[in-house]
């Protein structure tokens, strides 16, 4: 009797008992932390406790990449991690945690493709155009980005790496400011995030040539993904996954994905998301774990054949 006991007893779905801590690498006010507000209050219906958005911003999000590969894993601690701690910066500088194998991964939050923006004067209408620009005058096109070693920039050096073209890399603490300095014409074009692109692209401050994604984005009808316009295979997204540090029983990682993919299925969440560029679909821990693997090499890659350096 003791041996059935303990076997049920093994097998019954894990329930927290108290707070859970999601752990954010960036400060209040950006993406990251709309993605968090707008799913936390999602996933406490689901798990019976309040989920705490908790800040640790600093070193690109590696700095709350390290609290969670390093905090027990009994699902009370879990962080909302995109790609430049997991699959970009550790190829770059030193980090206390191992990608591939000091996380589990709990599920995809989102993916997200980036748009290819020139200012009005560019005379290019498709990436074909550009090339031929940046061709002709080797590293005078220059573009901005949110910072060293974000998303943006990997989706440029993916598309000079692919093309042999030379572009002037022009980082900015943030994405206001890149996108304010395209507007001005202090650089010529900006691989940008989708939501605060639209508005830009409406009002005919900036024109959309391209999406980095393998298809198009609702929100820019009419404008061809890279891959559409003479560079086969490309593709270069940002996303948010759920991790918890490794060893995480398998009753907690199914019941935070359950928890996750029931949020993602809102109705006002999932449209939200979409509205802006968003690729939202409840996924398995392994698509997630598959996901960082994928691109941790791809950037890699990129990083090793480009030379970069983000100090």
């Amino acid at each position: 009797m003791t041996g059935v006991g303990a076997s049920s007893h093994a097998q019954e779905p894990w329930s927290p008992t108290r707070p859970i801590r999601l752990v954010l690498g960036y400060t209040p006010g950006g993406a990251a932390d709309a993605v968090a507000r707008d799913l936390a209050p999602l996933m406490e219906k689901s798990l019976g406790q309040p989920v705490i958005v908790d800040y640790k911003p600093g070193a690109g999000g590696a700095i709350a990449a390290e609290m969670v590969a390093t905090a027990a894993p009994d699902g009370y601690t879990i962080g909302l991690v995109d790609g430049a701690p997991l699959s970009i910066i550790p190829h770059a500088r030193k980090v206390s945690y191992d990608p591939t194998t000091s996380f589990s991964y709990l599920g995809v939050v989102s993916k997200a493709p980036l748009v290819v923006l020139v200012h009005p004067s560019v005379q290019a209408n498709n990436l074909q155009e550009l090339l031929a620009l940046a061709r002709a005058q080797p590293g005078a096109v220059s573009y901005s980005t949110s910072g060293l070693g974000s998303i943006h920039q990997m989706a440029a050096e993916l598309l000079s790496a692919n093309t042999q073209t030379s572009l002037l890399h022009v980082p900015y603490k943030g994405a206001a400011p890149a996108l304010n300095d395209l507007m001005a014409g202090s650089v010529k074009v900006s691989f940008a995030t989708i939501a605060p692109a639209v508005p830009l692209v409406q009002s005919g401050r900036v024109r959309a040539i391209a999406v980095t994604s393998a298809r198009p984005v609702p929100a820019f009808p009419g404008v061809k993904p890279i891959g559409e316009q003479g560079v086969a295979g490309y593709d270069a997204q940002g996303w948010f996954v759920l991790a918890g540090p490794k060893g995480m029983p398998a009753e907690i990682t199914r019941k935070i994905n359950a928890a996750l993919n029931t949020a993602l299925q809102t109705p006002a969440l999932r449209d939200k998301f979409i509205s802006q560029g968003n690729d939202v679909a409840p996924g398995t821990p392994e698509a997630a774990t598959e996901l960082v693997n994928v691109d941790f090499r791809k950037w890699g890659r990129v990083i090793r054949d480009q030379n970069l350096r983000f100090d």
